[in-house]
């Protein structure tokens, strides 16, 4: 009899081991877009949706389960957020919040059900921005190259971001008005997006 009971309680406490490692990874894996944006802190919604009355589902204008892309409407500034899926099972979010001074780029981990910021991500590490990665020097009077390259490496012009609903890269492109503005000689056709690539879970320059 004792021997029954204990083959019961081996059994019980078998399966519940496996039910309980079904549900987290069931968990892991029916996480979508959807899902992360629900999880998202208010601080990392625009004031608009923060604020408002309206549930934060009533903003989204766009949202791609397939691409992993979400975007909401409503504002004055653009908000996207998109995700990467890492081999170790995590997910790297990405919040691109615009505001009247500039974006701001928020980045979080999903791991085992919950969401964390990384506030010492930094997109940029070992990049070096340079005057060509946005500009075609070809086109630009030589007398202006040396300030319009003091300018553009010196970050005083505002860079924005495209978040990917296709594919994995992140366009960015500077100020264009702030940079004609100070050099009336630079054509708009020599103003160009610079790619970052992701690959091999690292952003690289292309």
């Amino acid at each position: 009899m004792k021997t029954t009971k204990k083959i019961l309680i081996m059994l019980v406490l078998f399966f519940m081991t496996v039910a309980g490692a079904t549900f987290c990874g069931n968990k892991q894996q029916e996480v979508n877009v959807k899902t992360l944006f629900d999880m998202l802190p208010y601080d990392a919604l625009p004031e608009h949706v923060a604020l408002g009355e309206l549930d934060r589902d009533e903003y989204i204008c766009e949202c791609d389960y397939e691409n992993g892309y979400l975007e909401l409407a409503g504002g004055h500034y653009e908000w996207q957020m998109c995700y990467w899926s890492l081999e170790d099972g995590r997910k790297l979010v990405a919040v691109n919040q615009g505001f009247e001074t500039g974006p701001r780029l928020l980045f979080f981990y999903y791991e085992e059900g919950e969401l964390r910021e990384d506030g010492d991500y930094f997109l940029w590490e070992d990049i070096t921005i340079t005057l060509e990665d946005f500009v075609d020097v070809s086109q630009l009077h030589p007398d202006i190259i040396d300030d319009v390259r003091e300018n553009v490496e010196s970050l005083k012009y505002i860079l924005y971001y495209q978040l990917p609903q296709e594919g994995t890269a992140i366009k960015v492109h500077i100020d264009y008005e702030e940079v004609i503005e100070d050099f009336e000689s630079i054509p708009y056709e020599a103003l160009k997006e610079l790619t970052l690539s992701w690959i091999d879970e690292k952003w690289v320059k292309q």
